[in-house]
C-alpha cells in the first residue's frame, strides 16, 4: 500500500483549493445560462364551448342565458317575468327530451298565459265588431229604408211624367188661345216643382246607398288597424314566450341549484368543441402564450389527450388561497377524448425553456407549498 507523504498531501490540498472555486463557478454559470424545459401543472374543469340554460328563480322569474366559454362572454340573456295572479302553463317537447339531441331553433317548451289569452280573445272580438260596423257603413243604411226611398223616387218620377204631359197640353191650348197665360204659367210651375221633387227623392236614395260619412268610415278603419296591430303584438308576445334553443347540442341531465337559489330547468351543451379551464399561479402567468401544447389527463386515467392554450384571463382570482389566472385550453377535436362537462382533469402546459436557477426555484416553491 503506497504511503501518502507530506509532500503529496500538500499537493492534494492545493488541487482541492483550486478545484472547488472552479466547480463552484461552473455551477453558477450553469444556473445562470443553462436552460431547461418547464411544464406548468394544474387541475382544470371541463366545459363545453357554448352552454345555454333555462333557470327559474324563487319568485318565478325565468332566465334564459347563453354562455360562450370560448370567448368568456354571455352572448345572450333574456328574462321572462310574469304578472302576479297570472296562470302560466308549460308544455315541454317530449320528443326532444327523449332524444337528448337539440338543433338550433328547436322548440324546447311552449308557454301559455291565461291573461294574455283572455286579452287576445277580447281584442279579436273587438276587431270582429269593428269590421262588421265598417261593412254597415259601406253598405249604407237599413234595406227597408232604402226600399221606401226608392219607391218615393219612382212615384216622383211618375208624377213628373204626368205633369210633363199636362204641361205640353197646356202649351198647345195656350198657343191656340184656348187658355189664359196665367193657367199656362201655373202648369209650367207645377212641372218645375215635380222635377225638383224627383231630384230630392233621387238624392235621398243615393245618400242612403252611400252609407255614413267618410269621417265615420275612416274612424272605423283606423280602429280596425289599431286592433290588428295590438293583436299582432300579442301574438308576437305569445310566440316569444316559447322556449327555443339558440344552439345545437345535447341536453344535459343534472340537477343544479346555484348560489342565488335559481333552479336549473334545462341545459343544452354544445359539445362540438371542449374546453378546459385551469388555474395558474399569477407568478407563472408570464410564461403562458397562445398556441402552447397541453397534455390533458382525466383523473384516474392514463390516457393522454392533446390540447392547445388559446387564452389567459386578464384578472386574478384566489384559488386555494393563491392568486391565480385561468388558462383556457381547447381540446383537440380530432381525438376521442371521452371528456364530459364538469369533469376534473390534470393539465400540463408545456412552456418555453427557463433558466436552471428559475426551474429549481419554481420546483422548490411547488414542493414547499404542497
Amino acid at each position: 500500500m503506497p504511503r501518502i507523504t507530506l509532500k503529496g498531501f500538500t499537493g492534494m490540498k492545493i488541487i482541492y483549493r483550486l478545484a472547488v472555486p472552479v466547480v463552484f463557478a461552473a455551477a453558477i454559470v450553469m444556473l445562470m445560462v443553462w436552460e431547461v424545459p418547464y411544464t406548468i401543472r394544474s387541475k382544470g374543469m371541463v366545459k363545453p364551448s357554448r352552454e345555454w340554460g333555462l333557470y327559474k328563480s324563487s319568485d318565478g322569474t325565468l332566465s334564459n342565458v347563453l354562455e360562450d366559454h370560448r370567448s368568456g362572454s354571455i352572448s345572450h340573456y333574456k328574462v321572462m317575468e310574469f304578472q302576479r295572479g297570472d296562470i302560466m302553463a308549460f308544455q315541454f317537447n317530449d320528443h326532444l327530451i327523449k332524444t337528448n339531441e337539440v338543433k338550433a331553433g328547436d322548440t324546447i317548451a311552449w308557454v301559455s298565459s291565461h291573461e294574455l289569452d283572455l286579452r287576445m280573445v277580447e281584442k279579436s272580438g273587438d276587431l270582429a265588431y269593428q269590421q262588421a260596423l265598417l261593412q254597415v257603413y259601406l253598405s249604407g243604411d237599413r234595406p227597408e229604408a232604402i226600399r221606401v226611398a226608392m219607391e218615393q223616387a219612382e212615384l216622383a218620377k211618375q208624377e213628373l211624367g204626368t205633369q210633363e204631359r199636362l204641361t205640353a197640353r197646356a202649351r198647345h191650348l195656350y198657343e191656340q188661345d184656348l187658355i189664359s197665360e196665367q193657367e199656362y204659367e201655373l202648369a209650367v210651375n207645377d212641372l218645375k216643382v215635380r222635377q225638383h221633387a224627383l231630384d230630392i227623392a233621387r238624392s235621398s236614395v243615393a245618400s242612403l246607398q252611400a252609407g255614413e260619412k267618410e269621417e265615420q268610415i275612416g274612424l272605423a278603419r283606423a280602429r280596425i288597424s289599431a286592433l290588428e296591430n295590438q293583436i299582432d303584438q300579442l301574438r308576437s308576445h305569445l310566440e316569444g314566450m316559447n322556449i327555443l334553443s339558440p344552439i345545437s347540442g345535447r341536453l344535459m341531465r343534472q340537477h343544479v341549484v346555484d348560489e342565488g337559489g335559481n333552479n336549473e330547468v334545462i341545459r343544452v351543451a354544445d359539445l362540438s368543441a371542449i374546453m378546459v379551464f385551469a388555474p395558474v399561479h399569477v407568478r407563472e402567468s408570464h410564461l403562458l402564450q397562445q398556441g402552447q401544447p397541453v397534455s390533458i389527463r382525466a383523473e384516474g386515467s392514463r390516457k393522454e389527450i392533446s390540447g392547445m392554450l388559446i387564452g389567459v384571463d386578464n384578472s386574478v382570482q384566489w384559488i386555494n388561497r393563491r392568486p391565480s389566472v385561468f388558462a383556457s385550453i381547447l381540446v383537440d377535436p380530432e381525438t376521442d377524448h371521452g371528456l364530459l362537462p364538469n369533469m376534473v382533469v390534470e393539465a400540463h402546459i408545456r412552456t418555453d425553456t427557463v433558466k436552471l436557477k428559475d426551474y429549481l426555484l419554481r420546483v422548490s416553491r411547488v414542493v414547499y407549498e404542497n
